[in-house]
């Protein structure tokens, strides 16, 4: 199953509860795709932050860099982050058909 996974709220429970379900369905062997929004890129800075932790393990889980959105805040964000988790970050694509997923999640 191919899923896209939106992380929007900025709470630690919202983003760890839905990094903790991309990676558990990777491990199983589904393709699942993060995209990263504005309002957790709090959560991303704090060294301390579950997700900040889970964020530099997705080679581990064969998970593709997580998407961010395509504006100023993303090119601050990645420049201020240790290299390890800037490289798991990426610029969301310009086009996205949402038909190339099966489920588009949203916490």
């Amino acid at each position: 199953m191919r899923l896209l996974i939106q992380l929007h709220t900025p709470t630690e429970a919202a983003s760890y509860e839905g990094c903790a379900l991309a990676l558990t369905l990777a491990t199983f062997g589904h393709e699942v795709q993060l995209f990263l929004d504005a309002p957790v890129f709090g959560l991303l800075m704090q060294s301390d932050s579950r997700l900040h932790g889970m964020m530099q393990s997705l080679e581990l889980y064969d998970m593709p860099a997580a998407w961010l959105p395509d504006d100023v805040f993303s090119g601050w964000v990645t420049g201020m982050l240790p290299t390890d988790l800037a490289s798991q970050l990426t610029l969301v694509p310009e086009v996205i058909n949402s038909q190339d997923f099966e489920q588009i999640l949203t916490f």
